[in-house]
């Protein structure tokens, strides 16, 4: 691993995170045999929106039953269960967070997915698949830690077959603005690498992708923070949340995220691309 990915990864880490997920939903009555999937969504989709844009991004592939799936910087694999267990796909999902990595087998077990699932620790630089391996590739939140995007989407384009489809949901620069930090996602401008929308769809079309939609997500990502910190501001911290992944500085990053989106310096973006 590089310096750059032990950075990522350090940023990211979190210690003993699969035993503070089950304590968090102990102290709300939820002991580890009964827990189902639908228990862990405040916390294992580690994107704005959570499941919602799970399931959007699914509708807008085409997803069928049986269909192989790659989630490329799948954190802690709540995607994964999600396509695994609501349509019928086998998921590979693969981070370069090791502490990530064990915690979503564990999930998987937990919640009877681990048949349909597999997680792996790698970089999604240099994906450890075969050529023409998977129907579809999901990403959420990932290129904002990418610095050799060209090699990234190569490596996207390289696993699946033609004709298959590529989905992504980012948080994406406005004309290179300057934001503000500490984000979820970086500390600082050293560990974030924002591209511009056209950059984007310049670059993904480069790779060899072809444009199907791309839909401009900010306002919904907006409204979702503005109930997010209401009922923060009504009831306090949830139990199980995002927080418990982003530690002492949880609530800042989330507000910097809000603000830089309010300010327009930053937008959310979905998209989906076929390989020619």
């Amino acid at each position: 691993m590089n310096t750059h990915d032990s950075l990522i990864e350090a940023h990211y880490a979190h210690d003993h995170l699969y035993e503070t997920i089950l304590q968090a939903l102990a102290r709300t009555g939820i002991m580890p045999g009964n827990i189902t999937r639908k228990d862990m969504a405040p916390i294992d989709e580690f994107h704005v929106r959570g499941q919602e844009v799970s399931r959007e991004l699914a509708a807008a592939a085409g997803l069928q039953p049986g269909m192989r799936i790659l989630d490329a910087g799948c954190g802690l694999g709540g995607t994964c269960r999600l396509l695994a267990d609501e349509y019928g796909c086998v998921v590979t999902g693969i981070d370069i967070t090791a502490d990530y990595i064990r915690t979503a087998q564990q999930l998987s077990a937990l919640t009877g997915l681990q048949h349909a699932t597999r997680f792996v620790t790698g970089s999604v630089l240099a994906l450890p698949f075969d050529n023409n391996s998977f129907d579809t590739v999901f990403t959420q939140h990932v290129q904002m830690n990418i610095a050799d995007k060209k090699t990234f989407y190569s490596e996207v384009h390289r696993v699946l077959i033609t004709g298959a489809r590529f989905v992504y949901y980012d948080i994406l620069s406005h004309d290179q603005l300057p934001i503000q930090f500490p984000v979820p996602w970086a500390s600082d401008a050293s560990m974030s690498f924002l591209a511009t929308s056209p950059q984007l769809q310049e670059l993904l079309i480069e790779t060899g992708f072809q444009r199907i939609q791309v839909k401009d997500e900010t306002a919904k990502g907006i409204a979702f923070f503005n109930n997010l910190f209401t009922r923060i501001a009504q009831k306090g911290l949830p139990a199980l949340g995002l927080h418990l992944l982003m530690g002492d500085t949880a609530l800042e990053k989330l507000r910097n995220l809000h603000t830089n989106l309010i300010e327009g310096k930053i937008m959310l973006e979905s998209g989906v691309y076929s390989k020619v």
